[in-house]
């Protein structure tokens, strides 16, 4: 059996410094558009503006949870939350909202949001671009999450070891 634990170790950080930028970047859109909504004048489109809000919550949800998963996973403490089921159900959880986050606010904007009157329609779409790319790296991570909880399963150990034991 192949040993995958430095490529884990090495990997993890990367991934999950990416994940922490994305998620940083979405954060701040979302947060931003937000305080725009709230501070202007005009009527806004309150299903566009509830999935906006839906966004701050997913982008600072994902944003906290990967540094705190990225500094466990460094210090090495962290026990089952740091294990590979722990990564699995969080990544899961991550990933369903990123997916739910993405689709709605494209099911929203449509091909063309500034045909629909949508204010602040580049930062729509640049917030529905970052939400497609998060969704992809997680997406990644899952299957990586789920090859490694696969093979030590396969190998007798179980998902309560950590990412890098496997």
């Amino acid at each position: 059996m192949v040993d995958f634990s430095s490529h884990v170790r090495r990997g993890h950080p990367i991934t999950f410094g990416v994940l922490v930028f994305i998620s940083l970047v979405v954060a701040i859109i979302a947060s931003v558009l937000t305080h725009d909504y709230n501070a202007g004048d005009e009527l806004h489109d309150q299903p566009l503006v509830n999935r906006v809000h839906f966004w701050v919550f997913t982008g600072w949800w994902t944003f906290l949870f990967s540094i705190a998963y990225t500094a466990l996973f460094l210090t090495g403490v962290g026990g089952v939350v740091t294990s590979i089921a722990g990564h699995g159900i969080w990544l899961f959880l991550t990933w369903i909202f990123w997916l739910a986050g993405s689709a709605s606010l494209a099911n929203r904007i449509g091909t063309d949001c500034s045909n629909h009157g949508y204010y602040y329609c580049n930062s729509l779409r640049a917030l529905e671009a970052f939400g497609w790319i998060g969704w992809a790296l997680l997406t990644i991570m899952l299957a990586v999450v789920a090859a490694i909880g696969g093979g030590a399963f396969r190998g007798g150990r179980g998902l309560k070891d950590g990412l890098s034991e496997a």
